[in-house]
């Protein structure tokens, strides 16, 4: 027996009673209403394989109905079997028009009922077995770019553990920004897995360059500023969603709030969202964690940087939100702004001080 789910919708009880009859033998699951309206939101509430539905109602009708549910991505693949007593052909028209598959006139006839359920649902079990195997094969694609862009972010950041950690240690930043910033799960977690590629330029970049101690020669600098450029040149061709974004981050996040960045010099909202929120991701994680050619910044040093570079470097915007979460993005460094020392007092904090110490020692 099939154990389908099918909605009835219709103003008359009676038509109600005789459907459900026919179908519950069948072993069909069945729930009814006679209200347009109420039947909008049962179909929003829980899915169902067929919709049967009167055309002529009161208050709403069956092909308004019919119209609400095929704009709605959640319930537009839904098959819809119209009821009618009519012989009109214009409203028969109107009713397929809509999007409606089939239609059944009054009175019943058992077996030809039957039939056009079963070959409804029949199509409707095919469609939905094609869209999981749809799902099935995209999720296996993206997690198959995901693996890619790891991989690829490793390598490009200078054949090192520290580095490939470097990466993943980006990513969970940049999403924690991009979800605080406003984004919705999807567009986050894509730039996330994005954000792996933001140095992929750097493969052509000499290891000498990418690992040298102490302080790049001008020429040298100027080797490293083109990596950006080669990155996105590198992803040019490739029109997968998640290269995409890559390609906007790899030439972007060098870029600074204040159009003194490279390669291009872009300046404030000229620069990609998604290009300054890795940005500050990059930035955080490359100060306060140890390269082969550097100590790693005190956490506390780190936040002096970026409060100072608000407005300068980094969207003032999201410094906010940064300090504003700073202890959820502490943890991921397995810290927290209770863990930190208390900041150094500036000159004029200690000239002030000094001064207070005199004036009592005056009193």
């Amino acid at each position: 027996m099939d154990t389908s789910s099918i909605l009835i919708i219709d103003d008359v009880i009676e038509n109600i009673k005789i459907l459900s009859s026919i179908l519950e033998q069948e072993g069909y699951n069945v729930m009814s209403t006679t209200d347009g309206f109420e039947a909008l939101k049962l179909i929003q509430s829980r899915p169902f394989d067929l919709i049967m539905l009167d055309i002529m109602m009161p208050d709403i009708s069956g092909l308004e109905v019919c119209r609400h549910l095929k704009v709605d991505p959640m319930t537009a693949n839904i098959p819809v079997i119209f009821l009618t007593a009519s012989n009109d052909k214009d409203m028969l028209s109107k009713a397929f028009d809509v999007g409606g598959i089939d239609y059944i006139r009054k009175p019943y006839f058992k077996e030809e009922l039957l039939s056009r359920v079963k070959a409804a649902l029949k199509i409707r079990h095919y469609e939905k077995n094609l869209e999981d195997e749809v799902k099935r094969r995209t999720k296996e694609m993206q997690e198959a770019q995901i693996h890619l862009m790891r991989m690829l972010g490793g390598v490009a950041e200078g054949h090192s553990i520290e580095t490939y950690q470097h990466v993943k240690r980006v990513a969970e930043v940049t999403y924690l920004l991009a979800k605080y910033s406003g984004m919705d799960e999807k567009t986050a977690e894509t730039l996330k897995y994005a954000s792996y590629l933001h140095d992929l330029g750097k493969i052509g970049v000499k290891d000498y360059i990418l690992h040298k101690k102490g302080k790049l020669t001008k020429k040298e600098f100027e080797e490293i500023k083109k990596h950006p450029t080669l990155g996105a040149a590198m992803l040019e061709g490739v029109k997968l969603p998640l290269f995409e974004v890559a390609k906007i981050i790899s030439k972007e996040h060098h870029e600074k709030w204040d159009g003194s960045g490279y390669p291009q010099g872009l300046a404030g909202e000229n620069i990609h969202i998604y290009a300054r929120i890795v940005a500050i991701a990059d930035v955080f994680d490359a100060l306060s964690s140890r390269r082969s050619y550097k100590e790693g910044w005190s956490m506390q040093e780190t936040l002096d940087f970026f409060k100072k570079q608000s407005g300068k470097h980094f969207d003032p915007h999201l410094i906010d939100i940064l300090f504003d979460h700073i202890d959820d993005f502490l943890a991921l460094y397995g810290t927290s702004t209770q863990e930190l020392p208390p900041p150094e007092p500036s000159q004029e904090q200690k000239k002030a001080s000094w001064l207070d110490n005199l004036l009592s020692t005056l009193r």
